[in-house]
């Protein structure tokens, strides 16, 4: 929760009253605004005007003047630990606070306060000899967060305290908490040995699968409120426009109130809390009841002490009021902050993102709690580490939607260069509306409007808009609101819930492109009402509310607002119509873009020559191992390298089989499997291989690689070889041979002046640097006495003053990780992508292999670290080389031939197909085989038309059919297309239906016997012949109203079950099938039962798959709305 700060008013609150202070669950605060003075920008290019992303500007008047300063400038601590401030060069106290005296066992003489008598004292007088030296040297660290806590004891009693330090303007700030000798972790010192609490739990993070920030969330509370046995642990959300929610929440009591959906105002946790939260990312309240402990100082401080950083700052007033009505008493909190994107630094070498608060973790408890420092700091660690992976879903997102809006914008983009003018974007496919989500769209140009959607404005109203951007929003080329009525439009009323977001752009001086949404029912359950106009603020004093009852607020006249994806792309296309109305005479323009087409094709014709022979010329001459083989495994590349190496020239490997010749004979099976993948089209990476070594012409040993494969392709797009880029690590294995043999050996071989022994460091079990071996040197240009004795992470590796820097604060995490990692002997330790700054500047980017050291008994003692550079040349060669395929690739547009050869055929089918339905006199069956013909081919035409992107449905974009249809056809259609591979196997296809099987339903009949026959066929692959496999429909079940069409019938759930014999599916499709596993793994058959269960899922259904009553079961529901019922009775056997 906040500090005592003043309130502003609401940005929804438009009534002339004094405002009261809403708040939220606690962090540090959630009590009040802070007054702060935001600056007037200038207004930009593209203005946004969100009613629900509007920062409100807080204004500061003599009212608050009588009120504490909003600096954090504290009078009081906490009373479980104590606070002394000490000069840093000579120790010396400064300010304590008053409980210091008897904590830290200070001697004092009556007459005076013996804070007093303490003032001018040496600090290092109180504690053991042992005790100043960890102080001494901790100080010396150039970053204190790594070093704390340090432990130390007092002189008289040797009472352990943990001491935590802030180096602060005014001086040295320690904050002494007492240790309890019962701690069931005991003594824990440093930064590094705390992180290990939390091991466990960061494995557990990191082995989620991709792509769901609510079980990311719901873990990260479910193992902080193991670690710490709080009440209540949430994951607090703020907003765009800084608003909060709660997104995920744990209780350990099951009696407290949830808030689980609960929204708070911005309001709630004030700018100065919010900057704070940067600083200082952790908050414990232990008891907000206990009285506060006073810190004093003799006058040398006449600004008073700052205790922004100090984590024992008491409560304030209106913050303990505050907790108190909501019933909490002891609360922790911790800030979530990831990258902005955005740098802090002019210089280029050294790029670092800014930070910002993406939400808190919170933690209540209902009784005093204080949890010992080494879990706090473990929870943060475990908190950086959900930043982290926070920070990649949130990128994977975001280019998931600009892959998309790329997709469209290029097609736009090609429609504008073979099209004069943009009439074009509004009357051919895909239009403008395809290029972001909206219900409508339209025109205005040269004084003309094209509408397009579905539910654009009228003519009339759409040149009312743009006279209201010309005349409002003159300074202005772009412009977006969620609300039209919010933005000041005068005539949104007369729109309606039709039209009431815009996203608009002009490209000349009258012309607009347009986009609209329609009003998106939306229910707000904010924690408490936002306005309560019984209660009313006392100017004069903070007042938190009493009241934290659920308020519903329904939202109107506002739609989904506009994503930041979505305005670049719009944007981006406002910049072409510019550069292509500049360009008024078509005649010219057109000829002018010939040309240049003319002039691009040759030049990207010379630039992938150029690049073809650079590549060849590179990696002829690079200094890693290369070489290729074709189809047939024979090598035809072989590089100078690889030929020095093994000793075989290049003229007597080419022609020779990889396999049979050249390959050891213990990495045989690999490099056949790494082969045999790698020309299916799965690159694979890190995987090991032999080569036998000749000199002289006779066998000298082994050269062992780590390689990664990359599948040459013709100018037709067809896998013709399989090109290997490796790493030579014989040197690496036979040091580490040695070391596992002969431990006594380890020192002359790490520290060999041989150059083909690999850069070296290690650290020890207390963080320390042991290691540092003469490869290291050359790399990084320190010396080994340098590094040695001092922090591993933070001092040598490390951010702001450390030896050498690294990117930012993530890729220290990332580091942290690693390290943490194996000393729990996890094996995902080795080749991690790593990259620092050396001490001349240079980025260095290598990989990195970490292993655990261990004693004779088995206890680890450490880590040795070893860096394997990477080839930028051959990095910069294979890019390029990848560049130039997929160039040929997008020119030839393969995909496209074949669907257009493909429909040919199709198209004679469908002429032989109607023809034999118009022969009079068919029987039933011959008019049924005709019907599920006729289904087959639109399922043939649909898969045809997926072939060139499935993009849409990965992503959750294609558009279902609704269409009226009959379940006897799908069914018949699917079970035709299974039938032929039961035959060939020798097993019976059964299909047994209920009676209401004569039944016409709504839905996409393809996409659902696509669904069923891929379940079908795999059913059939994996059970044994002459086994069985049966389809079965159950329902329907009455499953409530369809909301989305009044029209249509009831929509009732539909189940198929397709049972079969046998063992069951091979566990990675099982784990593809229910959304856990990668489908690229699962090969053909995972890739098929994902696009099943993506089907599925756009159809509104669930798909599964389970052991019951000895049968192996897939179950498909899906709920499609009935048109009639017939009783009929259907039992078939196919």
């Amino acid at each position: 929760m906040a500090e005592e700060t003043p309130v502003s008013p609401s940005p929804m609150d438009t009534t002339e009253r004094p405002e009261k202070a809403p708040v939220a669950p606690d962090a540090e605060g959630f009590t009040g605004a802070e007054a702060d003075i935001f600056g007037d920008d200038p207004e930009p290019e593209y203005c946004k005007y969100n009613t629900g992303h509007i920062r409100e500007e807080i204004g500061f008047d003599g009212r608050y003047l009588n009120f504490e300063p909003t600096s954090n400038r504290l009078g009081q601590i906490q009373s479980f630990g104590c606070v002394v401030l000490v000069d840093e060069q000579t120790f010396q106290i400064s300010a304590l606070s008053v409980n210091a005296v008897e904590m830290l066992e200070i001697n004092s003489l009556p007459g005076r306060p013996g804070w007093e008598q303490a003032i001018g004292m040496d600090v290092r007088t109180l504690f053991k000899q042992s005790s100043v030296q960890t102080m001494e040297r901790a100080c010396s660290s150039t970053d204190l967060n790594v070093v704390c806590p340090i432990l130390v004891s007092t002189h008289k009693s040797a009472n352990p305290f943990y001491i935590i330090m802030r180096r602060a303007d005014e001086g040295l700030m320690m904050d002494f908490k007492p240790l309890k000798l019962d701690s069931q972790y005991g003594p824990v010192t440093g930064a590094l040995a705390s992180h290990k609490l939390a091991a466990r739990a960061v494995a557990r993070l990191k082995s989620l699968p991709v792509g769901d920030v609510r079980l990311l969330c719901n873990t990260v509370v479910e193992e902080i409120a193991e670690m710490t046995g709080y009440d209540r642990i949430m994951v607090y959300k703020f907003h765009e426009d800084e608003h909060g929610e709660v997104l995920a929440e744990f209780l350990n009591d099951r009696e407290i109130e949830s808030f689980l959906g609960l929204h708070y105002p911005a309001t709630d946790i004030p700018v100065m809390a919010r900057r704070t939260f940067i600083e200082n990312r952790v908050r414990m309240i232990v008891d907000a009841k206990a009285p506060g402990v006073d810190v004093c100082h003799n006058g040398s401080l006449p600004q008073g002490l700052g205790l922004a950083l100090c984590t024992l700052r008491n409560v304030r007033g209106c913050h303990a009021e505050y907790m108190l009505n909501m019933g909490t008493q002891a609360s922790l909190v911790l800030a979530i902050t990831v990258s902005t994107g955005e740098t802090n630094s002019d210089d280029k070498s050294r790029v670092e993102p800014g930070r910002r608060l993406w939400g808190l973790v919170v933690c209540h408890h209902c009784s005093p709690c204080m949890v010992p420092f080494p879990t706090r700091s473990a929870c943060e660690f475990l908190v950086q580490v959900f930043a982290v992976q926070l920070q990649k879903e949130m990128d994977l997102a975001n280019q998931l939607k600009a892959k998309h809006a790329l997709k469209m914008q290029t097609l736009l983009c090609d429609m504008l260069m073979r099209e004069p003018g943009p009439v074009a974007l509004v009357t051919k496919s895909p239009n403008i509306c395809d290029l972001v989500q909206c219900d409508g769209a339209a025109l205005l140009y040269n004084g003309r409007i094209w509408r397009v959607g579905g539910s654009p404005p009228t003519e009339l109203q759409v040149l009312s808009i743009a006279e209201w951007l010309m005349t409002d929003h003159s300074d202005s080329t772009g412009f977006s609101t969620d609300s039209l009525l919010n933005a000041g439009y005068p005539h949104a009323e007369e729109l309606g819930e039709a039209v009431c977001g815009l996203l608009a752009v002009k490209f000349s001086d009258k012309d607009f492109l347009m986009w609209f949404r329609a009003h998106t029912a939306k229910s707000v359950r904010w924690g408490g009402e936002k306005h309560q106009p019984e209660d009313f603020d006392d100017p004069t004093r903070m007042h938190p509310r009493t009241s934290f009852q659920a308020f519903l607020e329904i939202v109107y006249m506002r739609s989904h607002p506009w994503e930041d994806v979505e305005m670049d792309a719009v944007h981006s296309l406002q910049l072409i119509l510019r550069s292509a109305q500049q360009e008024n005479d078509e005649v010219k323009r057109r000829q002018l873009m010939l040309a240049r087409v003319a002039e691009l094709r040759l030049q990207n014709v010379d630039e992938i020559n150029q690049v073809a022979n650079e590549t060849v010329r590179i990696i002829e001459t690079a200094t890693v191992p290369i070489l290729g083989v074709n189809r047939n495994g024979q090598v035809n590349g072989w590089n100078m390298q690889i030929a020095k190496l093994t000793g075989i020239p290049v003229e007597e490997a080419m022609g020779r089989s990889l396999l049979q010749e050249l390959v050891a004979d213990e990495s045989k099976v690999d490099a056949q499997r790494l082969l045999l993948s790698s020309m299916q089209g799965h690159e694979e990476a890190d995987v090991e291989i032999r080569l036998k070594v000749w000199r002289n012409g006779t066998p000298a040993g082994i050269l062992i690689m780590i390689v990664n494969s990359c599948a040459n392709r013709d100018i037709h797009n067809q896998i013709v070889g399989v090109c290997l880029v490796g790493q030579d690590i014989t040197t690496q294995r036979i040091v580490m041979d040695r070391y596992i043999r002969c431990e006594g050996d380890y020192r002359t071989i790490v520290h060999s002046p041989n150059p083909l022994i690999p850069p070296i460091f290690g650290m020890d079990e207390y963080g320390f640097c042991s290691e540092w071996n003469i490869g290291m040197t050359r790399l990084t240009g320190l010396g080994r006495a340098d590094v040695l004795g001092k922090l591993l992470l933070g001092e040598v590796f490390g951010l702001e003053m450390a030896m050498l820097m690294l990117r930012d604060e993530d890729a220290m995490t990332e580091l942290e990780i690693v390290v943490n990692c194996a000393m729990e002997g996890h094996e995902d330790t080795t080749n991690h992508p790593f990259s620092f700054f050396g001490r001349d500047g240079r980025l260095e980017e290598v990989l990195l292999t970490v292993n655990k050291r261990t004693d004779v008994d088995g206890r680890v003692t450490g880590v040795f670290c070893f860096i394997h550079s990477m080839n930028r040349e051959v990095h910069k060669a294979l890019q390029a080389q990848v560049a130039a395929e997929a160039a040929a690739q997008a020119r030839l547009g393969q995909v496209d031939l074949a669907r257009e050869s493909l429909r040919s055929p199709l198209d004679g089918l469908s002429f032989i197909r109607l023809s034999l339905q118009r022969i009079p006199n068919l029987t039933p069956d011959q008019i049924q085989l005709l019907e599920t013909a006729g289904a087959l081919e639109e399922q043939m035409r649909t898969i045809i038309a997926d072939m060139g992107d499935l993009g849409p449905v990965e992503e959750g974009f294609l558009d279902t059919q609704r269409v009226e249809f009959s379940l006897v056809s799908v069914l018949n259609a699917s079970l035709s297309q299974a039938s032929g591979a039961a035959i060939a196997k020798g097993q019976q296809l059964l299909c047994s239906v209920p009676g209401t099987l004569k039944v016409r339903v709504f839905g996409d009949p393809i996409r659902l016997q696509q669904v069923i026959a891929t379940c079908l066929r795999t059913a059939i692959e994996f059970s044994p012949p002459t086994g069985w496999v049966e389809l079965r429909m159950d329902g329907p079940i009455l499953a409530g109203r369809d909301l989305g069409d009044a029209d249509m019938p009831a929509a009732e759930l539909f189940r198929f079950t397709i049972a079969h014999c046998g063992d069951g599916l091979p566990a990675p499709l099982v784990q593809v099938l229910v959304g856990r596993g990668g489908a690229a793994a699962a090969g053909l058959q995972g890739m098929a039962l994902r696009l099943c269960r993506r089907l599925v899922h756009l159809l509104g259904g669930e798909i599964g798959y389970a052991f019951e009553s000895g049968q192996c079961v897939f179950r498909v529901d899906v709920k499609l709305s009935v048109k009639h019922k017939a009783e009929a009775t259907a039992s078939s056997r196919a």
